[in-house]
């Protein structure tokens, strides 16, 4: 606890946590597997950096909810709700417009690579706007810059090489960060769609958006 207090306290995250490595396993049951897509990486990160991580991640969280600075409609990402209250609403949703002679409507898009697609300053701007504490701000800073990984295919460990990637796949804090980094477009959706909801689905590295 002492050692998570100051690395979030000194606003930085030591080197060694910030070194990770890029398991490649194929995808079962594809029928042949020459092509990239057959295959996956796993990003394994440092133990004792997932740990300070993870902390880090509930300090977020908490302080999130606590100043209610995200959206209503993201999911699965955050406290409480659950993906399957983001299927709920949209059947409920559904259902309601029936019993009004309504036909409803949903659209659905699939963000891959979501969290690597994210931009570092814009997501350190937003916290600034939201006035959020400034020592895990700084610490923000630090988990995601000078990020490294190796490759390891078939056993055979490859070289490091820098993440460039703000936000990275495997990291316990890549879902908050992602939701703050999209805390608006909830919001955008209901003032510019009138009777529309916007609902996010934040899983892994992919965000889905209805």
């Amino acid at each position: 606890m002492r050692l998570t207090r100051a690395a979030i306290h000194m606003n930085r995250h030591p080197a060694p946590w910030k070194r990770a490595s890029g398991v490649v396993r194929c995808h079962p049951g594809k029928s042949h597997y020459t092509k990239l897509k057959a295959y996956r990486s796993i990003s394994l990160h440092s133990g004792m950096g997932k740990v300070v991580e993870k902390v880090a991640t509930e300090l977020r969280s908490v302080e999130a909810e606590s100043r209610v600075l995200l959206s209503d409609g993201t999911f699965r990402s955050r406290n409480g709700p659950s993906g399957n209250d983001s299927a709920a609403i949209m059947v409920d949703t559904a259902h309601a417009a029936w019993t009004t002679s309504l036909v409803p409507g949903m659209l659905l898009k699939d963000i891959k690579a979501a969290f690597p697609s994210m931009v570092k300053g814009r997501l350190v701007n937003l916290m600034n706007v939201m006035q959020m504490d400034g020592d895990p701000i700084q610490w923000m800073e630090s988990i995601l810059t000078e990020r490294t990984v190796k490759m390891i295919i078939d056993g055979n460990a490859m070289e490091q090489h820098p993440v460039k990637a703000w936000v990275t796949h495997g990291s316990p804090v890549s879902p908050i960060h992602f939701v703050i980094h999209t805390a608006g477009l909830s919001n955008w959706v209901k003032e510019y769609l009138s009777g529309a909801e916007g609902l996010f689905f934040v899983e892994d590295h992919r965000c889905v958006v209805a």
